[in-house]
């Protein structure tokens, strides 16, 4: 009895072992799915939103294993093909990747997805942008770490540039997104944060992403309205630089101003922001935002004894009426035109006075809009900490 005992937990123990591979697959027969880019299909959506006959065009970036080492076995050159990308046509994102599965020998397998890229057109049509997250967002093999942006005009053009020396265009764009020194492109934004703004009703910013010819540009933002979750407009670099001088996720960058006929660039080191609310009344309620800038100069083609205060004062006070330029700017496009919170300030009543954003959170950037009668004004101080390595570049003829 004892040995029939013993006979059977070892042959249990080793069915738990077998079973642990029952759905293995091999790695060749993997497709590991990097870059995700979508497009309206040939069924466009529905204006008044009265069914589900919209259709979506996929394009996958899969990456290829062997490439990649082929790559890294010669020293970084790129002779070996490290990708290639396919595209399908459905109604779901399901039905899409089942297509996939029967018109490809590589199974899709997202836990590497690093970026998805969805179209202007997808964005702007009602529901549109978040039906298409809702697979990835459900996907257990998805993390919530996936970069999002919106593309201007075909999101499968961003996968077909040809960065030199890199890997791929995913991850190219990437490395390029992850750079926190330009504020002519906004944060890098994740499937996780764009959740919680779609569930908790608050516009947003979105990163923008231009393919031209075979390059790549990220300059600009897109604005999203999370009420309908959809696409509301872009911002333009300047206006991107505005919204990026308020909102604490940048904290470099470059500004020219004119000193005379020439320029002088300052580059940021350091931001402060600090915003107040007067809501003594709601209609308007009144902010004030100041921002506090510290840099260098890093570049100028006026020679200047920066030895000398007075134009070290001049070239602070430059700076300054150009930062308040841009914020104004940024204000009022996002009020005036798109009439959406992406400053930030529904989010500092609710943080600082949450009582008066009971009253007003329901119609916050909607319907009676708060936010678009609310009166926002803007002060700077800019200090200068360094002038670079030399006082002077050179002695020009006529004097200076």
């Amino acid at each position: 009895m004892r040995r029939k005992m013993m006979l059977f937990l070892c042959l249990s123990v080793t069915c738990i072992f077998l079973s642990g591979c029952w759905d293995r697959i091999e790695l060749e027969q993997r497709g590991f799915v990097i870059g995700v880019a979508i497009d309206e299909g040939s069924e466009p959506a529905d204006p008044e939103y009265k069914g589900s006959a919209q259709t979506f065009k996929v394009t996958f970036q899969v990456v290829i294993p062997a490439g990649l080492k082929q790559m890294s076995q010669q020293g970084g050159t790129l002779s070996g093909q490290t990708y290639f990308n396919v595209s399908f046509e459905g109604k779901s994102m399901q039905a899409i990747i089942a297509k996939m599965s029967t018109q490809t020998s590589r199974m899709p397998f997202f836990e590497h997805l690093k970026l998805i890229v969805v179209s202007e057109k997808v964005a702007k049509t009602k529901y549109g942008f978040a039906n298409v997250l809702d697979f990835f967002l459900r996907n257990n093999d998805a993390r919530r770490n996936v970069s999002i942006m919106i593309a201007k005009g075909a999101a499968s053009k961003v996968f077909e540039i040809t960065p030199e020396g890199e890997k791929g265009p995913v991850m190219f764009i990437q490395s390029i997104s992850k750079h926190k020194q330009s504020i002519s492109m906004v944060a890098e934004t994740r499937i996780g944060d764009i959740h919680e703004y779609l569930l908790k009703n608050e516009s947003f910013d979105l990163e923008k992403v231009t393919a031209v010819n075979k390059d790549v540009s990220l300059i600009g933002a897109a604005v999203m309205d999370a009420n309908k979750n959809n696409l509301v407009g872009f911002l333009n670099e300047t206006e991107t630089q505005g919204l990026n001088l308020i909102k604490p996720k940048i904290n470099g960058g470059a500004l020219e101003v004119k000193m005379g006929d020439s320029l002088v660039v300052f580059e940021i080191e350091r931001i402060e922001r600090k915003i107040q609310a007067d809501t003594t009344e709601l209609k308007p309620i009144r902010f004030h935002i100041h921002v506090s800038i510290e840099g260098r100069i890093s570049e100028t083609f006026e020679r200047i004894d920066f030895l000398e205060q007075d134009p070290i004062d001049e070239i602070q006070k430059k700076v300054k009426e150009e930062v308040v330029s841009i914020i104004q700017k940024t204000i009022s496009k996002t009020q005036n035109e798109y009439k959406k919170d992406v400053l930030g300030m529904g989010a500092y009543l609710k943080q600082n006075k949450p009582k008066v954003w009971n009253k007003v959170k329901n119609n916050w950037d909607t319907e009676t809009n708060y936010f678009s009668k609310s009166e926002i004004s803007v002060t700077s101080t800019v200090k200068i900490r360094r002038i670079g390595s030399v006082n002077k570049t050179e002695k020009r003829n006529d004097g200076q």
